[in-house]
């Protein structure tokens, strides 16, 4: 472990390239969309796209904690970067939709070992009391770049054109991957598979179904996350119901990245009183009144509170999760346990993407914001077990 000054310095260099790497994924799908549309005229080829975004990580996950766990963690970070700014570099030079599509599933496919081999090395380079603080910056950082990467791709896509951008793009990834190269620590996993996980790609899986916590967490996100996933086209609808129209859906879209920027923030001070267990299960708790509110939300203002404190509250939660997950998951298999739970998220928000839309236009947008509130509900039943767990 290096010292304290070395360690929070290095933290901070993967908490930029995160940043760096999170901007230019977000500018990629962005500048793809945009590009795929511009092409083709079609909303198919853009909801494909979306698909892959979606579905490649969670579908690569088994191989990309297998990966975290199997080889130097700092190798792996470095040649996901390369290999996804390989793929983006080629789209410039790409024309056909299947062809741009094909690169894209690439380019997902190479980044999917990035989040379960830096979340998974995080605890080599930080000291267990410094890893709420560690989490903090990564969130914070990986929100940053949620938030900057869409109005970069957008823009570079309206005034240099697809080549430019996806090129640009492209050297974000290696931008990334220089500072991880020299990060000064040793990120190789540990030898071995305790307790009888198994070395299999599963062992994340049984890992994570077998500690209480882990269980209660992850399945209490299932629904939590459901509820996310079938708000998502929700949100523009209930900006028009309250005749605040496209400025309004930007605004709510703002003001949830700024909360997912504060949340974090406060997340170490928290989890140092309340402990992991205790910030998880507040978190879901105030993600289920921000959908309740929304849902009844009289005015503008008051659904601007409620996204706020959603994104405020999501923030939480990432902190709590990562941390929990690190301080309970041994080093041998920590990389495929964040894998499946990082599949069980992605899966959980992509499924009711498939009938949202549908119950959107059914129901109105404040009926699905009152569902999702529920859905919240039911997870902090399951989530009470977690907290039980800890004590």
């Amino acid at each position: 472990m290096p010292s304290a000054v070395a360690s929070r310095r290095a933290v901070r260099r993967l908490a930029l390239a995160r940043l760096v790497s999170v901007a230019g994924t977000a500018a990629a799908e962005v500048a793809l969309a945009a590009v795929l549309y511009q092409r083709t005229g079609s909303a198919a080829w853009v909801a494909a796209a979306l698909f892959v975004a979606f579905a490649t990580p969670a579908l690569a996950s088994p191989l990309a904690g297998h990966l975290a766990d199997r080889f130097d963690r700092r190798r792996v970070l470095v040649a996901s970067d390369v290999l996804g700014a390989a793929c983006l570099a080629a789209m410039a030079f790409v024309r056909a939709p299947g062809g741009l599509v094909a690169l894209a599933f690439g380019a997902a496919a190479a980044a999917s070992p990035f989040l379960p081999a830096s979340a998974a090395a995080l605890p080599s380079l930080a000291p267990d009391g410094d890893l709420p603080w560690a989490n903090a910056r990564l969130a914070v950082a990986r929100s940053a770049g949620f938030m900057g990467g869409p109005l970069l791709g957008g823009v570079l896509v309206a005034t240099t054109g697809a080549g430019v951008a996806f090129g640009f793009d492209a050297l974000t990834f290696l931008a990334s991957a220089a500072l991880i190269a020299t990060l000064r620590a040793d990120l190789r996993p540990a030898g071995g598979s305790p307790h009888g996980e198994g070395s299999g790609v599963w062992a994340g899986l049984r890992v994570l179904a077998g500690d209480p916590a882990l269980r209660a967490m992850a399945l209490g996100f299932v629904l939590v996350d459901m509820g996310n996933g079938l708000v998502m086209p929700a949100e523009v609808a209930l900006a028009h119901v309250l005749g605040a129209g496209s400025a309004g859906y930007g605004a709510m879209v703002a003001v949830w990245a700024a909360g997912g920027l504060a949340g974090p923030m406060a997340a170490a001070r928290l989890i140092a009183v309340h402990r992991e267990a205790g910030v998880i299960l507040g978190g879901a708790v105030a993600l289920g009144g921000a959908f309740a509110l929304a849902a009844v939300a009289p005015w503008l203002t008051v659904a601007l509170a409620a996204f706020a404190a959603g994104g405020a509250s999501m923030g939480l939660v990432g902190v709590g999760e990562d941390t929990l997950l690190q301080r309970r998951a041994p080093d041998a298999v920590r990389g495929r346990v964040y894998a499946a739970r990082l599949a069980a998220v992605q899966l959980s928000i992509a499924l009711p993407l498939l009938v949202s839309g549908f119950a959107v236009d059914a129901l109105g947008p404040r009926a699905v914001y009152g569902i999702a509130a529920g859905l919240c509900a039911a997870g902090c039943a399951v989530l009470v077990r977690m907290r039980r767990v800890e004590r």
